[in-house]
Parts: C-alpha cells; structure tokens; sequence
C-alpha cells in the first residue's frame, strides 16, 4: 500500500487550467496587488484559478516577499499582464 501512494505522488498530474488562466503561461511577466501593496513578478506555474509568482528581483528584499520565500499564489482575475 505504501508503495503505491509514493507512485501516485510522483506522478505528474494534469491540471486543467480555467479560462481566466489561458493567456497567463509560464514566463509571462505580471503585475498584482498584496495587502494594497502593488508587486511585479513572472509566473512559475499554473494552477487551476491562480498561479505561483516568483517576485522580480526589484520586490526581493521586501518584507512581504522575504515572508513568502520570493514566491506567491495569486488569482488570474486579481493578475494583469505586462508587455
């Protein structure tokens, strides 16, 4: 039994990404506000409603991005995208 939930783990799943979420893929550079607090940053991965941000280097020593380990989960419908 064991041995199979280790399996499962390691097993990539496919998330299946909402519409609010196709034109933000990874690499995409984004602008979002935390806590009324406005960041920059590049999405990392995808997720179903949100992505995983990592902050631009300009937001790194923050306290907020110091707290979070450089990374954040923010909703597609709180992120804009930056050309």
């Amino acid at each position: 039994m064991e041995r199979k939930r280790n399996v499962r783990r390691k097993e990539e799943k496919k998330i299946e990404i909402s519409s609010a979420g196709k034109p933000f893929v990874k690499g995409t550079h984004v602008a979002f506000s935390y806590h009324r607090h406005h960041f920059k940053g590049t999405i990392e991965k995808q997720l179903r409603n949100s992505a995983i941000i990592v902050f631009d280097p300009e937001y790194e020593m923050t306290n907020t991005a110091i707290d979070l380990k450089q990374r954040i989960v923010i909703s597609y419908t709180k992120m804009k995208a930056i050309k």
